[in-house]
């Protein structure tokens, strides 16, 4: 699953790439790769709200309204593909050859195609976008900006992971993005566990739930700290907040 995951991940972010020099091709890749990606959602999500059940967990105890959670966080979803059911092995053997069939039928000379000026001006270009939004979001305090502003900064960090080693890009740079792509995923999911507990809290008492709700505050609350810190280091924002305002993941503070 995680091989799946991750060629997944590095073919959607070079997907995106191709457009600098081939848009067609660009559509078609992507379109497949989402497609790929479709059919893995369910068993992706399943995974990550595992691991965070289990890492919240740590000195909550036990009792019937986190052992609903459990429940829910532990059971693998039910994958059906062409009326079949699908065990998650077989799901991601099945995602990893059909990313090998998509992979050599591109064109061998396609990458050494491209124009790395091409490829540089659109680095600069998400840079900025990336940078503008998160400095809007600082300044807002508008809780809606931060997962717009996300989606820049992981697009940002995929094409400076991509272009790293031809570019011969700053490392340090370069391994702060993945760890902003990282924290910005966790943040994620965090957020979709979040949502997935709503209906216990509708339907129970919430002050049963209420230890594991506060984890997944707290948690958020540090992670966007983090990204906020790795942000500044990254897009050069710091200077552009006023000295009195609050920081941006203050400023945006999450909602369980």
């Amino acid at each position: 699953m995680s091989d799946a995951q991750a060629a997944l991940e590095r073919m959607a972010a070079l997907g995106h790439l191709f457009a600098a020099t081939d848009p067609d091709l660009a559509g078609r890749a992507v379109a497949q790769v989402e497609a790929i990606a479709e059919d893995l959602t369910p068993l992706r999500e399943h995974v990550a709200q595992r691991a965070l059940f289990r890492d919240l967990l740590g000195g909550l105890g036990t009792g019937p309204a986190l052992e609903r959670v459990r429940e829910i966080c532990e059971t693998l979803p039910v994958v059906v593909i062409e009326g079949r059911e699908l065990s998650p092995k077989r799901l991601a053997a099945m995602a990893s050859r059909r990313l090998e069939v998509l992979v050599t039928a591109l064109h061998p000379g396609l990458l050494g195609s491209f124009d790395l000026a091409d490829l540089r001006a659109g680095l600069a270009g998400s840079r900025t976008d990336c940078r503008r939004h998160a400095v809007r979001a600082l300044k807002s305090g508008e809780g809606a900006d931060f997962g717009h502003w996300a989606r820049y900064a992981r697009f940002y960090s995929c094409q400076r992971q991509l272009l790293g080693v031809a570019e011969k890009l700053d490392p340090v740079k370069t391994a702060q993005s993945g760890q902003l792509a990282d924290l910005l995923a966790r943040e994620h999911e965090l957020a979709t566990l979040s949502e997935r507990l709503r209906p216990l809290v509708r339907t129970r008492t919430e002050a049963a739930y209420q230890p594991f709700i506060d984890a997944i505050v707290d948690r958020r609350q540090v992670l966007r700290l983090e990204i906020e810190t790795l942000a500044e280091l990254l897009l050069d924002i710091g200077a552009e907040a006023d000295p009195g305002e609050s920081g941006f993941a203050s400023a945006t503070a999450p909602q369980a």
